[in-house]
């Protein structure tokens, strides 16, 4: 895509990599490039210090018409809907509207992997990449993770580089317009999200599903068996497909009836998502040759990623597990089975994507001792359910305040906890309003915990 000389409008700097990566891309291309956010210049202070001395003008605090009509091409952030009024009148005045993931992969010479699912996508997609590396294979990881910049990894990407990208539905809508999808796909699994921006399952499903749909018959899919939704999808893949499934103890290829075992009964992860997880990244990395070897010595020396079930430290006898990317009910729902059976004191709450809580509450009341909350929207929705599922167990009442200082919650949950209790920060709603996003909410945690460490 030829962006010399055109008037390319960044729609969303953030905070995170993607939208930085887009605007020095277009100006090391020769656009001429403008960036908009509705953040301030004060939050957006680092992300402006990092594209220093390139020629791109900033428009911050606001959005302006001015903006929209001016530009040729529009490159949305991840979570800026289509239906944007700004975007829309962009469009209606003939700009075409971009994402930074499709400009990727219209300009990657590597071979994509690529990675969705509601839960899951960042532990299966950073186990692949670590796999793939520690097989010798050159790769590189990038996508929806947080602090990359994927344009920026073009540089070093050759046509024998493997090239894992962690994909969200966002991303994926991106992808649609061009007809292209990763030559393997895997997808984890699909609940619940982002109904506030997706008009119901079917459209958020759908917009998943582009990470499969122009797949050719030589490319290759992965999907969970034990999901609903990625089962279905598995049917209608073009690709040569396969299927994981931890119920059946192993993978097996569409259409046949022999299940290769799982390869490792002992990993160092919780829960059951975690095993679905690793059986897909090792599956994965089967396929592409990998030897049994190199996928067990990678998965037992793996120890997840920071902040999804991710254990700070222990204090006074106390696991303080960071679980801050729990940003749906069902995230919250797997973060407490993670630790069933273990005295748990739960700190959650936040605000609502108005999604369903299903039986989020009924796990709590049956396995949380003692129960903190952050004020919010969310907190709204959960504590009638919660109390009502307490009232049905006939268990006791776990809940021990609402809080709208975090710091007062994180010292409320101290102080209930005991030696050899789970100290659970999984939030199951979003952040926003008390912090920044949710890395910076389990930044905020792991640091109170860290000072915690320090004065024990």
């Amino acid at each position: 895509m030829d962006l010399r000389g055109k008037r390319v409008l960044i729609m969303g700097l953030g905070l995170q990599g993607s939208g930085m990566a887009a605007a020095r891309y277009a100006a090391q291309q020769g656009a001429i490039v403008r960036v908009t956010d509705l953040k301030s210049p004060e939050i957006l202070a680092p992300s402006v210090r990092a594209l220093s001395g390139l020629p791109i003008a900033f428009v911050l605090g606001e959005h302006r018409n001015e903006d929209f009509l001016w530009a040729e091409m529009v490159i949305r952030n991840p979570g800026i809907s289509l239906s944007n009024p700004y975007v829309h009148l962009a469009y209606e005045h003939g700009a075409s509207i971009e994402m930074e993931i499709a400009l990727f992969f219209l300009a990657c010479p590597g071979r994509i992997l690529g990675v969705t699912g509601t839960r899951g996508k960042t532990t299966t997609s950073t186990l692949l990449y670590k796999i793939l590396s520690e097989s010798g294979a050159p790769t590189v990881l990038g996508g929806n993770v947080a602090g990359v910049e994927t344009l920026s990894l073009l540089p070093q990407i050759t046509p024998e580089t493997l090239v894992v990208l962690e994909l969200s539905s966002w991303q994926l809508e991106g992808l649609a317009p061009h007809r292209i999808s990763p030559s393997l796909a895997i997808m984890t699994n699909v609940y619940p999200d982002h109904l506030n921006t997706y008009s119901g399952m079917e459209e958020y499903a759908a917009a998943k599903a582009n990470i499969f749909r122009f797949q050719h018959p030589s490319d290759l899919a992965l999907f969970n068996y034990d999901n609903p939704w990625t089962r279905r999808f598995g049917e209608e893949a073009l690709a040569q497909t396969w299927f994981t499934s931890v119920e059946l103890g192993g993978s097996f290829k569409r259409g046949s009836s022999t299940v290769t075992p799982f390869l490792l009964t002992d990993i160092p992860l919780v829960g059951k998502h975690n095993l679905e997880n690793v059986l897909l990244a090792t599956t994965a990395a089967r396929l592409l040759g990998v030897s049994d070897e190199v996928i067990a010595a990678s998965v037992r020396n793996f120890r997840g990623v920071v902040q999804r079930l991710e254990e700070i430290a222990v204090v006074d006898g106390v696991h303080f597990i960071n679980d801050s990317t729990s940003t749906t009910p069902v995230a919250g729902k797997v973060g407490v089975e993670a630790f069933s059976g273990r005295p748990i004191v739960l700190v959650a709450g936040g605000n609502s994507k108005q999604l369903p809580l299903e039986n989020w509450p009924a796990t709590i009341a049956r396995n949380c001792r003692d129960v903190v909350l952050l004020k919010g929207t969310g907190t709204e929705e959960l504590v009638p359910a919660l109390r009502e599922e307490v009232r049905r167990q006939g268990v006791s009442d776990p809940l021990r305040g609402i809080f709208d200082d975090f710091t007062g919650a994180l010292d409320t949950a101290v102080s209930l906890a005991r030696p050899g209790d789970v100290l659970l920060f999984s939030p199951g709603f979003t952040s926003f309003g008390m912090f920044l996003n949710e890395f910076d909410r389990g930044d905020q945690f792991t640091a109170f915990v860290q000072r915690l460490k320090q004065v024990s």
